[in-house]
């Protein structure tokens, strides 16, 4: 499968993981229309959370966060797909996305996204069909897989003090099993860094 372009990025961008964030925006949007806060067990108002070392504004979104291509290793990637991969990659330095692509195929990553702590939403329910959520402990103080079920891909959201990420790895051939086995492996190890 060819890259496309991500048009703000100017960075390959699979389409199965353009699906996967568009789903996400729309489940949280969904939340966020039914009572937010309330339909997820309490998250404290917009604006009281962000990153470490981070301001947020009047909408609870974080003007300045932490750098994702910091936070993982081309080492730690390469070993997750099993191949060697080029360094991170970000649209620029304040980019909340952050990508390491393989040197065999661009459509093997390891991909990893700052996301405001608002839309960080353990509670939800899954969609049959659509996609499925489940809980994972050992993680940060708080995490949760995201499956797409019909693009066969699957994100590990964590939120770990202030701070809430998506890890995902995207890997032709694999499980949902064996990557959610490596996306943990490196959520853990984000977590530490953040």
């Amino acid at each position: 499968m060819a890259a496309t372009t991500a048009p703000s990025s100017g960075l390959p961008e699979k389409p199965n993981m353009r699906r996967y964030w568009i789903v996400l925006a729309f489940v949280a949007g969904l939340v966020a229309a039914c009572g937010g806060a309330a339909a997820t067990g309490g998250l404290p108002a917009a604006g009281t959370q962000s990153a470490p070392g981070a301001t947020t504004n009047a909408t609870g979104g974080t003007t300045t966060a932490l750098n994702p291509c910091t936070l993982l290793t081309t080492d730690e990637a390469a070993t997750a797909l099993g191949q060697a991969v080029d360094p991170a990659k970000a649209s620029s330095p304040s980019a909340p996305y952050c990508y390491f692509y393989s040197h065999a195929s661009a459509d093997n990553s390891v991909e990893i996204y700052l996301t405001k702590p608002i839309s960080f939403l353990p509670n939800q329910s899954s969609i049959s069909g659509v996609f499925e959520v489940t809980k994972v402990s050992g993680v940060g103080d708080a995490a949760y897989y995201v499956n797409d079920v019909s693009a066969g891909t699957v994100g590990l959201n964590v939120k770990k003090g202030e701070a809430t990420f998506v890890v995902s790895v995207v890997l032709k051939g694999a499980t949902i099993a064996g990557l959610e086995a490596k996306e943990k492996i490196l959520a853990i190890a984000i977590a530490g860094r953040v």
